[in-house]
């Protein structure tokens, strides 16, 4: 038996409330009836795709808009399979039909996804991707809007909630580039940096990995050029920098190793400088919320970069003054004292004919010294390229350290001293990277000895751990010299 205070509060079930639900599903049910009335009619439309002519394309349209329209209304994803059936062969037979096609499938695919229709809205992506494959670049501006729309659509997707469509949407995408490698598009470019902070925002690591990888490969393909990376990778450090606020560490690795794997493979030092740049203003923002040691976790990718980078430019630094001194040694001036090999390719050059031997001879020597003039200032000029980036890199860890110990409020041989101690223990199980380690380290503090004395002189003593034993040979000492 109920409480009185219950009963006080019960409504009872009148004879009013009865009809009131009686009318109210005899409304549903004539809606359904109505629904019913505008169901697509496939036989119609299939015709019209397979035979239909450019007088009857509106009509076309008109019809598969008001398909998708209804399954939205319908709420019924079964027959998602004809209606993608019949968009796709009005692809393929009508190319006037295919602009506003994808405005179609853009719009039928986000509103899906927010009504929980995930076949029918990854659907919809990729006959987006399907549209863009066909309209290839006769219609770039059509293109960058077909990209838009796919951006909707993975978003939504992403945002809903449907990983699993999400996730297919990214494979589709990357069957796209890998079976239409065509010219680069800012549409594509713009596409790639949403869904990298999409992916790791939703932290859909696999995702992740996938469209990280993507973006790297359409970034090396010969149609981008310096500015458009350039934008791009300024993007791509943003989101990993978005991401390290909120201490995200494996987003972090996969979002900025594979950035680095791409400066890698780009071989451009000035692109290179410009995210390492970026990378120690990010470094120092970081220290101030969390502190040195977290910021170095966070971007760890980076100090390895920066480490292969400078391994890479003293090899190369190295190779050249050794090829240079090389070239010295040849006796440009003295042609009767060069090799054999070089001097019988130059008694074999071309000369007018009827000139004598003496006259050839000595138009193959200036061809051989012009050369190997040329040869040499173009060494000269890798030299300095290799000089210049060493130095970039040294003096990127002395500003770094200088900025985040008055961020920390401690001495710079704390910071370098932090540095080391967590790199160290982050290859722990490698000797030789250790080592590797150390030398950068030592490399960087004898940097700053020598351009700040005034500061450096004042903490060296505590500096002992990080510069002793030594590692430093007199090459090394001699490149100091020239770079500060």
């Amino acid at each position: 038996m109920a409480k009185p205070e219950e009963q006080i509060f019960k409504k009872a079930y009148t004879d009013f409330d009865e009809r009131l639900d009686r009318e109210l599903e005899e409304e549903k049910e004539a809606r359904r009836r109505e629904l019913l009335l505008q169901a697509p009619d496939y036989k119609l439309m299939n015709f019209l795709a397979e035979n239909g002519s450019e007088e009857e394309t509106p009509e076309l349209a008109r019809r598969l808009k008001d398909a998708g329209i209804y399954y939205l209304r319908s709420q019924d994803d079964s027959e998602t399979e004809k209606f993608t059936g019949v968009f796709r062969k009005s692809l393929l037979r009508h190319p006037g039909l295919r602009e506003d096609m994808l405005k179609s499938a853009g719009l039928v695919g986000c509103f899906a996804f927010k009504q929980d229709l995930p076949k029918l809205g990854k659907s919809c992506g990729e006959m987006i991707l399907e549209d863009l494959r066909l309209l290839g670049n006769d219609s770039p501006e059509v293109s960058s809007e077909g990209f838009l729309y796919l951006k909707n659509v993975a978003d939504t997707a992403a945002r809903s909630r449907s990983s699993g469509e999400f996730r297919d949407l990214i494979q589709a995408l990357q069957a796209y580039w890998n079976g239409n490698p065509l010219p680069v598009t800012p549409g594509l470019l713009a596409l790639l940096a949403d869904i990298l902070f999409v992916a790791a925002d939703r932290r859909q690591n696999d995702v992740l990995i996938a469209v990280c990888r993507l973006s790297r490969a359409v970034l090396l393909h010969p149609s981008v050029d310096r500015a458009m990376r350039l934008r791009f990778v300024t993007e791509w450090a943003g989101t990993a920098a978005q991401i390290a606020q909120r201490g995200w560490e494996p987003e972090c690795r996969v979002l900025l190793g594979d950035l680095c794997r791409f400066l890698s493979s780009a071989r451009d030092m000035l692109l290179a400088k410009k995210v390492l740049a970026d990378i120690s203003v990010q470094m120092q923002m970081q220290t101030k919320w969390d502190g040195f040691a977290s910021a170095f976790r966070l971007y760890y990718p980076c100090q390895m970069f920066a480490l292969g980078a400078l391994r890479w430019a003293l090899r190369r630094y190295r190779k050249i003054s050794a090829a240079t001194d090389a070239t010295e040694d040849l006796g440009i001036q003295n042609p009767a004292e060069e090799p054999a090999d070089l001097q019988a390719a130059a008694e074999r050059a071309d000369a007018p004919e009827g000139e004598d031997p003496v006259s050839r001879r000595n138009a193959a020597d200036a061809t051989w010294m012009m050369a190997q003039m040329e040869k040499r200032l173009e060494l000269l000029s890798d030299q300095e390229s290799a000089q210049d980036m060493i130095s970039f890199l040294l003096r990127n860890v002395r500003d770094t350290a200088a900025a985040c110990a008055r961020l920390e409020m401690k001495d710079e041989w704390e910071i370098y001293g932090t540095w080391q101690q967590e790199w160290l223990a982050a290859c722990a199980r490698t000797e030789k990277r250790r080592n590797q380690v150390r030398l950068f380290m030592q490399l960087a503090a004898e940097y700053w000895h020598s351009t700040q004395p005034a500061r450096s002189n004042k903490q060296w003593e505590n500096m002992a751990e990080i510069v002793t034993p030594s590692l430093l040979k007199a090459a090394h000492r001699d490149l100091l010299e020239k770079i500060t």
